[in-house]
């Protein structure tokens, strides 16, 4: 209660010129948040709080210290476990996540793709990050860092982003097609980390359910059903999951067809017999799908 008092004159200095003002200000704010929700609640909903944190990113963007306090306040807000605070942060602050994402310094790029994650799981944000910030477009190209906890967590953010069943959700998917991610995604989806190549092949599922991106994505087909035929189970159902909805197509119906894709996919059903929702995918939609137009997987669950 006490912290919570003095969240209103605290907040006037965070945008201040002054740098070492700013980042005490924030470092404050901080420990507010991290006093409960209600006090996280009454940093981030108090007028204009969002709104000053992003401009004294803007003001300080040069300055180490500035991005060390943004993160760490921004954590403190999404993590607080208000509903309110990630959709405050989301609709003000992406392009500030972003570019933190973006920054050198690895340790700040994990931490700012972990937000990017946080937010990404809230359905209205998966729309707002996207409609508003082209996020979907800013992260593709970080795919193709070398480092595999940073690939996980960036095809993580992208599915999650292009997997929901709201009414926006063929714009996401689409999104990911319009932003060029079927190469990297191909390439991280053979990677032999697994959490990368379930991701990676993930994304590709949430990809495959919208139907504009099945003709650019026949390029992925010897992909799929590689992962199909040797993938980690959970990779092996997305991919099952990408081979349905591209089935369900005419043009790349045909392709699945000439390379073999029913008898691969009766394989892997015989050799994970125990796996009930692989072998449900299998029998009762792809092979489905395969033999006449079906019906797709519209909604990829997250793993």
């Amino acid at each position: 209660g006490g912290l919570a008092g003095i969240t209103g004159p605290i907040l006037g200095s965070v945008a201040s010129d002054d740098l070492d003002e700013a980042v005490a200000s924030m470092r404050v704010l901080e420990r507010v948040a991290l006093s409960g929700v209600a006090a996280a609640e009454g940093v981030c909903l108090a007028d204009g709080a969002v709104q000053k944190i992003v401009s004294a990113a803007e003001k300080h963007r040069a300055a180490a210290d500035i991005r060390g306090a943004i993160a760490g306040l921004l954590e403190a807000l999404v993590r607080s476990g208000s509903d309110d605070c990630p959709i405050m942060i989301a609709h003000h602050a992406t392009p500030i996540i972003v570019a933190l994402a973006k920054t050198s310094d690895p340790d700040m790029q994990v931490r700012a793709l972990k937000l990017l994650r946080s937010l990404s799981l809230v359905g209205v944000n998966k729309f707002t990050m996207q409609k508003g910030y082209e996020a979907i477009h800013q992260l593709v190209p970080l795919l193709a860092r070398q480092d595999p906890a940073q690939q996980a967590l960036v095809a993580e953010i992208l599915a999650h982003m292009a997997s929901t069943d709201n009414a926006f959700y063929g714009e996401n998917a689409k999104a990911l097609g319009e932003a060029r991610a079927l190469k990297p995604l191909m390439v991280l989806a053979k990677s032999r980390d697994s959490v990368v190549h379930r991701n990676a092949t993930w994304c590709l599922a949430a990809m495959s359910a919208c139907e504009k991106n099945h003709v650019p994505m026949r390029a992925c087909i010897d992909t799929l059903l590689m992962v199909v035929e040797r993938g980690t189970p959970v990779a092996q159902r997305y991919a099952v999951m990408a081979v349905s909805n591209m089935a369900a197509t005419h043009r790349t119906r045909e392709i699945l067809r000439e390379k073999g894709a029913e008898g691969i996919l009766r394989k892997c059903a015989h050799n994970n017999a125990g796996d009930r929702m692989l072998t449900d995918l299998i029998h009762k939609t792809a092979l489905h799908n395969l033999k006449r137009n079906g019906t797709q997987v519209f909604n990829i669950p997250a793993p």
